[in-house]
């Protein structure tokens, strides 16, 4: 994609059929937390996420106007379709992840440690293993819980940041297009702003998502929020 030479129409379908493909795959059909049903995915715990990921920041990259003169096709039209395919692979992750897990983990591992046939006391797990149901159960749990924090971890720190600048740079002054996309990626009304602060932030650009009375009370809960979190600073702005 960043290659230098014009891609050929071939080329280009090849690369949107692709993404459309990773994008709509179904994820690792992992065992659930609490089965004795071993891992079925051999030395691989997040290739599907990451997958995901990688579709999004191949899109955010893209370039829009060169891709529809490949494609022969409406340069907007194709704008479209990217924020789809990002809407949906966020809201699959979103769907998938359980924000209290970590709550009941402990208790979890607790109760999988004193169930091991070795350790009746439940104090230590042993290096010597041979219950394979007891060692499937834990490794289940640790894979289980290292996926959900990935489910996450992936959605706030990589997706919504190529996301939300994606929208704003594909629906300049078009508020209702971006929030629409950003319902379709699972965020209620009440997390918009919230979403587009800590992705895109309040600027030139995106001044246009804050038009309005809900927009006007959330910059001032913001500006509050600066102030109590920085008094000096608000000191010095009101000399």
């Amino acid at each position: 994609m960043r290659r230098h030479g014009t891609m050929t129409r071939e080329e280009a379908c090849d690369m949107i059929w692709s993404l459309y493909l990773i994008s709509g795959a179904p994820m690792y059909e992992a065992p659930d937390y609490d089965s004795t049903q071993p891992w079925p995915y051999k030395d691989e715990r997040d290739n599907d996420i990451a997958a995901k990921s990688r579709v999004i920041s191949a899109l955010s990259i893209m370039d829009t106007k060169q891709m529809s003169r490949n494609l022969g096709i409406h340069e907007q039209r194709l704008k479209h379709l990217h924020a789809a395919y990002a809407a949906a692979i966020i809201k699959r992750l979103k769907s998938l992840h359980l924000p209290d897990f970590g709550k009941k983990e402990t208790a979890l591992k607790d109760e999988i440690i004193r169930s091991h046939p070795a350790n009746p006391d439940g104090n230590v797990i042993g290096s010597d293993i041979k219950d394979y149901e007891w060692t499937h159960r834990w490794n289940n749990l640790v894979t289980f819980s290292s996926r959900n924090s990935m489910y996450h971890s992936y959605v706030s720190k990589i997706m919504e940041k190529r996301f939300i600048p994606m929208l704003v740079k594909y629906f300049p002054d078009q508020a209702g297009e971006v929030v629409k996309y950003i319902r379709k990626a699972g965020y209620g009304d009440g997390e918009v702003l919230d979403l587009i602060d800590r992705t895109a932030g309040y600027n030139s650009n995106t001044a246009y998502l804050y038009q309005g009375k809900s927009g006007e009370e959330h910059r001032k809960k913001l500006q509050q929020k600066i102030r109590n979190s920085c008094p000096a600073a608000s000191r010095n702005a009101n000399k």
